[in-house]
């Protein structure tokens, strides 16, 4: 019993400590969760402005598809790229560029011969669909889905023809400039057949 004190001693001077690590045990509150959940967000946020924030623009401008041509654009480019980089590098960045829209052109081309085939059979009575109007509003709406299907097969058609035009124009273009101005072989750099400018 003469230890009892001491004991009590103990317990009374570590009562604070317990406390406090059981009321760091207990569940916290919505609001506390919340509270701490908006300061580690705010903590955490970017602002993206123009100074920290450029996206990638390519070495060599895309053609544009619409408007006026950026051809001298894309050749002053070229030029500026050439002037700090050897024919090798230039060469390399130039087979990105072409390659990319090369690829345009063709699907450009493709798209074109896929309209034209929907006019050729139109015009023979084919039809995408063969179900039949089973009643005069049915018929209607038929031919209002074809007359806007037409529609957009011809803007589509004058996109990609004024597309490929711009692509074959520049590639010429660049054919020329790299082999007169830089003496590049230029052989890879083909152009493809969609309205008579082409190499193959």
């Amino acid at each position: 019993m003469k230890y009892l004190p001491h004991v009590l001693i103990v317990l009374l001077s570590s009562a604070p400590a317990l406390l406090a690590q059981s009321a760091s045990e207990q569940p916290k509150s919505l609001a506390e969760i919340a509270s701490e959940s908006k300061k580690q967000k705010s903590q955490g946020k970017i602002v993206i402005t123009d100074d920290n924030h450029q996206p990638d623009k390519p070495l060599i401008p895309d053609v544009f598809s619409g408007g006026i041509d950026n051809i001298d654009e894309i050749l002053k480019a070229i030029d500026n790229y050439r002037s700090t980089h050897n024919l090798q590098e230039t060469q390399d960045v130039l087979h990105t560029w072409y390659d990319k829209h090369d690829a345009l052109l063709a699907n450009a081309i493709e798209q074109n011969r896929r309209i034209e085939q929907r006019e050729r059979d139109r015009q023979l009575g084919y039809s995408a669909s063969d179900a039949q109007p089973r009643n005069g509003q049915e018929y209607v709406e038929m031919q209002r889905i074809e007359l806007a299907s037409r529609r957009d097969d011809l803007k589509r058609k004058q996109e990609n023809g004024l597309l490929s035009a711009r692509i074959q124009q520049a590639f010429n273009r660049v054919r020329v400039q790299m082999k007169q101005k830089y003496g590049m072989n230029v052989d890879w750099l083909k152009i493809r057949c969609g309205n008579g400018n082409c190499s193959y």
